[in-house]
């Protein structure tokens, strides 16, 4: 960061930490990439001024020894591949509610399968009635969004289990509902989605690095706003489990969300 306002835009470094504490080459090496992926991130997508500083072009980790090339390039392309999954999420995260919807996380999820070779499958409104998500569809009645339930699939073994399941919470916009939240801070509850972009940016990163386990991730995506059609306390649903749930308080809809989820994950 300390060169970007310098107005660096070639950096040349060795990997920093290399050879102490036990700590390898290739560790070394992942370590600067990431650190410094994740070091120069910024968010500018919606601001029309223009930057105070320009952006780093390239980073190179030398050696004194070329055999040693093999092992650095290792430790580079690890640490690309968590700090750029990293700024995924960031990236989803600070979009404005009104750009990241579910639809929109849906179209994200698409480009993710088609980038790293993932299985996509989105279940609409009419799947979800099906499956008897009870639990999520309440929590949908109050926003003309429409819900979408994103699942993405990694399968890096032969086998047909699921050695991981990854599920986050995908409220793009958490108004609380009838149990409305304090105006004070409510534009920050466009991050209520931050869970899904973490387990769809996991997945993405757990497709380039090729585990050999099978991997599946499921985010639930809607938003939780008031009208004359939301959920109101006291209300009772069904989960896909057969659970049934009183409402207490519309503001705690990720239980809600996440409990169909699981249900389907347990199902899988």
């Amino acid at each position: 960061r300390l060169l970007k306002k310098k107005g660096v835009d070639n950096i040349a470094t060795i990997a920093q930490g290399a050879g102490v504490a036990g700590i390898s080459l290739e560790s070394a090496a992942q370590a600067v990439t990431e650190g410094a992926l994740l070091g120069v991130y910024s968010f500018r997508k919606h601001i029309t001024k223009e930057a105070e500083h320009g952006e780093i072009k390239q980073l190179i980790i030398v050696t004194a020894d070329e055999a040693n090339l093999p092992v650095v390039e290792q430790g580079c392309h690890r640490g690309r591949v968590l700090a750029e999954a990293t700024n995924l999420a960031r990236d989803m995260v600070n979009e404005p509610a009104n750009y990241m919807t579910p639809s929109q996380m849906a179209e994200t999820a698409k480009g993710l399968a088609q980038s790293y070779g993932l299985e996509l499958n989105v279940l609409e409104r009419e799947q979800m009635q099906e499956l008897g998500m009870g639990a999520l569809l309440g929590v949908t009645q109050g926003s003309q969004q429409p819900p979408k339930f994103i699942v993405l699939n990694y399968k890096g073994s032969d086998s047909g289990e699921i050695d991981v399941a990854l599920v986050g919470k995908g409220i793009t916009f958490d108004s609380g509902g009838i149990s409305i939240k304090p105006s004070e801070g409510m534009g920050e509850m466009k991050g209520d989605m931050a869970g899904g972009a973490a387990v769809m940016a996991a997945i993405s990163a757990i497709a380039q690095l090729k585990p050999q386990i099978n991997v599946i991730a499921i985010v639930p995506a809607t938003e939780n706003l008031p009208s004359g059609s939301a959920l109101k306390p006291g209300d009772i649903l069904t989960a896909m489990n057969g659970k049934t749930i009183e409402i207490i308080s519309t503001d705690a809809e990720g239980r809600l969300t996440l409990a169909d989820a699981l249900g389907y994950a347990k199902k899988l």
